[in-house]
């Protein structure tokens, strides 16, 4: 047997990005994009007031899946095939979630780019909204471009790698002189394997997904749970993508739990969403460690 294999019986995925599909905006004839995308846009778009926002939010969410599952999916799936009427029907409903104009809409063909949009959203007022958090917004010097050439929400950064830094030099006595590199900084992110077969092997490109791995752990081991934390505002892994991915796959309906936050993909830097990943956090690990003592 091997000495290193261990059985856990929780997951807390935060910001999770399992089946890569679903949180692809950049690629053109990407379907599923155009639709896990949505709630998020209506998000950020209830946000920043460019919806109305006169009703409830969750309610206003919660209708904005049903438009991008009953309504968007049907009609980018029929194409050419569209009637008239319907695409008008979808051009309106498109508008009422995202805030954008329906010329804009007609323009890209009812397909609603999501790093597009976070330069469209607001380019009436010369501002792009973040990727990482749509709350964050900058002034960019190109007010023409099709997408932002920053993300406004990187400002995040520098703090939380300073914090980090004194944390492993100072708590933890951590001595190197190497440099070191956000998660998400180039040096690394551009040196990713995406590969889902060794080398050598031959392979034909495909999204990276992990899902079907999860489905086999959550069926070998049946005290396994997951909990699943998502940022509103979360424009690189939107929340109704982890609803797509999880809620597929073979994976039961009973072993996930969701939490949404008022934030974006790192939830924690607004106070009270911090405070409810915290509690929601404690409440799961204490929920399954009882279950497992049984």
């Amino acid at each position: 047997m091997d000495k290193h294999l261990i059985n856990v019986n929780g997951i807390i995925f935060v910001s999770q990005a399992l089946d890569y599909q679903g949180s692809s905006p950049y690629v053109d004839d990407n379907i599923i994009s155009y639709i896990t995308y949505i709630p998020t846009l209506a998000a950020t778009a209830w946000y920043h007031k460019k919806v109305d926002t006169s009703g409830d939010f969750e309610a206003f969410i919660d209708a904005s899946r049903q438009f991008a599952v009953d309504e968007l999916l049907p009609a980018l799936f029929k194409g050419n095939a569209l009637s008239k009427a319907d695409r008008k029907q979808i051009v309106d409903g498109l508008h009422r979630y995202t805030g954008l104009s329906k010329q804009y809409i007609e323009q890209v063909d009812l397909r609603i780019n999501a790093f597009r949009f976070a330069k469209e959203l607001l380019r009436d007022e010369g501002v792009a909204v973040g990727f990482l958090d749509g709350r964050y917004k900058l002034d960019e010097r190109d007010d023409l471009t099709a997408a932002p050439k920053q993300d406004a929400s990187k400002v995040i950064g520098p703090a939380y790698k300073a914090a980090l830094m004194k944390y492993m030099r100072t708590d933890l006595n951590v001595q190197w002189k190497r440099k070191y590199l956000n998660p998400g900084d180039p040096e690394l992110s551009d040196n990713w394997r995406w590969r889902t077969a060794p080398d050598g092997q031959g392979w034909e490109p495909r999204y990276v997904n992990t899902a079907p791995d999860l489905s086999y752990v959550l069926r070998s081991n049946p005290q396994m749970k997951v909990m699943v934390a998502s940022g509103y505002y979360d424009i690189v892994t939107p929340f109704f993508d982890a609803e797509y991915t999880l809620n597929r796959h073979g994976i039961y309906a009973d072993k996930i739990d969701y939490h949404y936050y008022h934030g974006g993909h790192m939830m924690y830097v607004h106070e009270p969403a911090r405070v409810a990943l915290l509690r929601d956090t404690r409440e799961f690990i204490k929920k399954q460690v009882s279950q497992n003592q049984r």
